[in-house]
């Protein structure tokens, strides 16, 4: 394979670096929302998105930790609230896209049968209140790492999976060795850690909320409003 790179290749003379370009977008200053009527929607869904994160960071470690304890797994916080104990979705989930450069936090959530949308966006901004107010438990905390760290570990199982991070770590942030320091970074997250980073970036202000209904739903509301 390096043969036919240098056959193809090695006589393009190289040519200086491009400049940098700065990805920082300005900061939000007031909450977002947009709705989007889908012909093919069966059920209601909601995204919360929070902007800032940036990768490779002290706060995109805590926000991971986060996440596991908020949203990952069926003892994760918004799962048993929502699923479990008010019965009001039929699934939640988030995920932290943090690369570089300002990245985001996502939670969404597809709304049950017969339950209301404005009950579902409530709870979910109740359990990001509790975890801007109160530090995580102890368990919580060591779950979150644990499961952050096998998370990890198992996307390095496969000969793509591991090339893909090395990559990533090269190309993000000039640290290919990443790949053996990351679980420190993850290990190193307090509770006040995680409670800093929710305040920081799980604020009203700092939010964009897209709302999917059903076309067919969306219809009959306005028809029976006309």
């Amino acid at each position: 394979a390096l043969s036919r790179i240098k056959n193809y290749f090695e006589a393009i003379p190289s040519q200086p670096a491009p400049p940098a370009v700065d990805t920082t977008e300005p900061e939000q200053t007031a909450e977002r929302r947009f709705t989007v009527d889908d012909p093919l929607a069966r059920l209601p869904q909601i995204v919360m998105g929070y902007k800032g994160i940036v990768g490779n960071t002290a706060d995109a470690y805590a926000m991971q930790v986060l996440n596991q304890a908020l949203a990952a797994g069926q003892s994760s916080r918004l799962y048993q609230k929502l699923v479990k104990e008010k019965e009001l979705v039929a699934g939640v989930s988030a995920f932290i896209n943090a690369m570089r450069g300002n990245g985001d936090y996502q939670i969404t959530a597809t709304v049950a049968p017969g339950k209301k949308l404005e009950d579902v966006e409530a709870a979910i901004n109740e359990e990001i209140a509790r975890i801007q107010r109160e530090p995580i438990a102890d368990w919580e905390l060591m779950k979150a790492k644990n499961s952050s760290r096998r998370s990890s570990i198992q996307a390095l199982q496969s000969s793509l999976g591991m090339a893909t991070r090395l990559t990533q770590n090269a190309v993000f942030y000039n640290d290919p060795n990443l790949i053996n320091t990351q679980f420190d970074k993850i290990a190193a997250v307090t509770k006040e850690d995680v409670r800093r980073v929710a305040n920081k970036y799980l604020k009203a202000t700092n939010r964009t909320v897209g709302i999917t209904v059903p076309q067919a739903k969306a219809s009959r509301s306005a028809s029976a409003t006309n």
